[in-house]
């Protein structure tokens, strides 16, 4: 029998007999079975780190990435998950996108067309997380910001204005000498002085034949915001006042955060700066403090002169300040809510620069975190209302304003902001003045009648006191 099958198997070929080999294993043995993928883990939830409730034009992108966090079942990161976005609007890069160690990972989102709410399914493993956008027009935007102010609001800036400590602390002369006004003698004096723990630098200069006399202030508030020039201002003012020279004690305060300048020395207030609004505080106790320690100084009210940015400066500290005999503003803004101050923002939020004093100030601070959702519709409404004398119109101490028609820095516009606020509480001469110049620029000596007027406002104020 052994014979006759080691027969059979030596006449089959090498290749059956290595299939018959293999026939005979496998029927012999089971062999270890594969395990199926089911004890993988799984996500459990889906959090989300940044990115959500954002803002943006309609059909631009996001301007943080959509950061999301899977979580297992334990509630530990998960790393490896395959994480995928799928926007309701628009699209997103990458359109899936795996975890890393910290259970992270993340995508661009160009939100749609399409203005209004939009919505990003964030998915992994089944769990679902929706990340929400909101797609803006300009113009919707802007019209929700520059509506008109309500009183509530009003009513807030006056609060918050009531709350301030604007008394000079901690005085300090920092330098002294004579000074010529035209010929008269004087002595200018720098100071420094603290509001609110912040400190801040003037000019004060006082007329030598003043004597025992109390000469009323005359504040002169600047424009433009790269700091001040003692020796040009008062080189303005000499030629202004001509006869009246004399007449005023002068008190010439720098802006937060800019220089104040004299005889190749400066010296740099502190900041932050914060155009029209602080700088009205920081030149309220500069009169006060000048008003404490010049023997000279009238200590009863004072006078206001400002140009551009200082005549808006000069406005809103006639509004606060009770003890203000009269303000005379050279193309000054008033307005913020108005057609030409909305159609700058809307400049500014599209990332276009404006360059005009105090705008880029506006555009960091308020616009554009606004725009972006940083800070809340109303801290920007307030921002701009609380620069605008027009809202606070029956507030206002006698007042003259002058502004030109082709002026090209401040628009007439903000003249005529003010003119009508007057007009509809029935304020007219001789407590508000305001005269236009036919082809006036943004420069004082374009607009020939302005300074006899401007020193008229000043003798009729003078006598009445």
């Amino acid at each position: 029998m052994r014979h006759r099958l080691s027969c059979r198997l030596r006449l089959l070929s090498p290749i059956t007999l290595l299939l018959s080999l293999a026939v005979l294993v496998s029927c012999g043995s089971e062999g270890p079975t594969t395990p199926e993928p089911t004890d993988l883990p799984r996500a459990a939830r889906i959090s989300i780190v940044s990115g959500d409730g954002q803002r943006a034009l309609a059909g631009s992108s996001l301007r943080e990435p959509i950061v999301v966090q899977v979580h297992d079942e334990e509630e530990r990161p998960m790393s490896g998950a395959h994480v995928l976005f799928a926007p309701s609007h628009g699209f997103t890069e990458p359109t899936t996108a795996g975890t890393g160690t910290d259970g992270k990972t993340s995508t661009n989102w160009t939100l749609g067309p399409i203005s209004g709410p939009q919505t990003l399914a964030v998915s992994a493993s089944g769990v679902t997380v929706n990340v929400s956008g909101q797609a803006i027009t300009v113009e919707d935007s802007l019209e929700v910001l520059f509506a008109p102010p309500e009183e509530a609001e009003l009513s807030a800036v006056r609060a918050d204005w009531a709350t301030r400590d604007v008394s000079p602390a901690g005085e300090t002369v920092e330098f002294e000498e004579p000074f010529s006004m035209g010929g008269s003698p004087t002595t200018l004096r720098i100071v420094s002085h603290q509001v609110a723990g912040v400190r801040h630098f003037g000019a004060i200069v006082v007329p030598s034949s003043a004597g025992t006399k109390r000469l009323p202030i005359l504040v002169f508030a600047h424009g433009g915001d790269n700091g001040v020039s003692v020796e040009s201002t008062l080189l303005i003012l000499t030629i202004a006042l001509g006869e009246m020279r004399d007449d005023f004690i002068y008190v010439i305060p720098s802006f937060r955060d800019e220089p104040l300048e004299y005889g190749g020395r400066a010296w740099t207030s502190e900041g932050p700066a914060s155009p029209w609004d602080r700088d009205a505080d920081d030149a309220m106790a500069l009169v006060s403090l000048v008003m404490e320690s010049i023997p000279e100084a009238s200590t009863d009210r004072y006078f206001v002169v400002g140009a551009s940015r200082g005549g808006g400066v000069a406005m809103l500290m006639g509004i606060r300040d009770a003890r203000i005999a009269g303000v005379i503003t050279f193309f000054g803004p008033t307005d913020f809510q108005n057609e030409w101050a909305r159609d700058i923002a809307s400049l500014l939020v599209r990332g276009v620069t404006v360059d005009l004093p105090g705008v880029e100030y506006l555009r960091a601070n308020y616009l554009v975190p606004w725009w972006a959702g940083e800070i809340t519709l109303q801290d920007a409404r307030l921002a701009l209302i609380r620069r605008s004398a027009v809202f606070f119109a029956e507030d206002l101490p006698p007042l003259q304003v002058h502004h030109g028609d082709m002026d090209g820095v401040v628009s007439v516009s903000q003249a005529e902001s003010m003119i009508r606020a007057m007009e509809e509480i029935g304020r007219g001469a001789p407590e508000f003045e305001a005269f236009i110049y036919p082809g006036g620029t943004h420069d004082i000596t374009s607009m020939p009648t302005a300074i006899p007027r401007a020193l008229e406002f000043l003798r009729r104020i003078l006598g009445s006191s």
